[in-house]
């Protein structure tokens, strides 16, 4: 007697994240690049405290600023967070909203070798990125830490998966910036920065989404 039988496999709490690679933006990254190296130099660090070490932070109003190049990124950000959102809802709501509101607000940093972010999530928002305004050039790795420079880094938000670990058993999920790079992600996702090992300043700008659905 033969079984017959009907399998249905479910992605059960998926956690999934936007990776956008832009083009066409030299113009803009230069614009975003000397207004963020300019407010290094005439605004305070507000670094201290966050989870950027070494580095230099702006406030979190940054993306209010009216400036043309600053305009220009909340246009790509809200395009992203869009294109992002059914996937989001889809993995986080039982049932897709009537409407749905986002308040975007964000902060440029900057970072020189040796600097990095400790693993850190975002608790007052939803939905969370960063856009990549300027990379340096790596330099050759000579360990697999290395090859990590300046990475930013996912850690598996399920706690309980690493009770029992298979071999090659996956805990961390890399992603190596590039300039025009925008990454959208939720905000719960645990994630941090590896130190840079190479000489240059990275500029990056981090923003945060928080969501009304009605």
């Amino acid at each position: 007697m033969s079984v017959t039988f009907t399998d249905t496999l479910i992605d059960q709490f998926p956690t999934p994240v936007l990776s956008r690679q832009c083009r066409d933006v030299t113009a803009l990254n230069s614009a975003l690049a000397a207004l963020i190296r300019e407010l290094s130099k005439t605004e305070p660090n507000d670094a201290p405290g966050t989870s950027t070490y070494g580095g230099y932070q702006t406030d979190t109003n940054f993306l209010y600023r009216e400036h043309p190049a600053v305009k220009q990124l909340q246009q790509l950000i809200y395009q992203a967070v869009h294109a992002f959102l059914p996937r989001y809802l889809q993995s986080s709501t039982l049932a897709a909203p009537q409407n749905v509101e986002a308040r975007l607000w964000g902060w440029a940093v900057l970072m020189r070798p040796g600097d990095y972010n400790v693993p850190h999530v975002h608790p007052d928002a939803h939905m969370s990125g960063v856009y990549y305004v300027e990379v340096p050039e790596m330099l050759p790795a000579e360990s697999e830490q290395d090859s990590l420079s300046g990475s930013l880094v996912f850690l598996d938000p399920r706690s309980s998966a690493n009770m029992y670990r298979l071999a090659g058993h996956r805990r961390t999920h890399s992603c190596i910036p590039t300039a025009g790079l925008l990454v959208v992600f939720p905000s719960y996702h645990m994630h941090g920065v590896f130190p840079y090992r190479s000489p240059g300043e990275r500029i990056s700008i981090a923003f945060n989404v928080r969501l009304t659905l009605t």
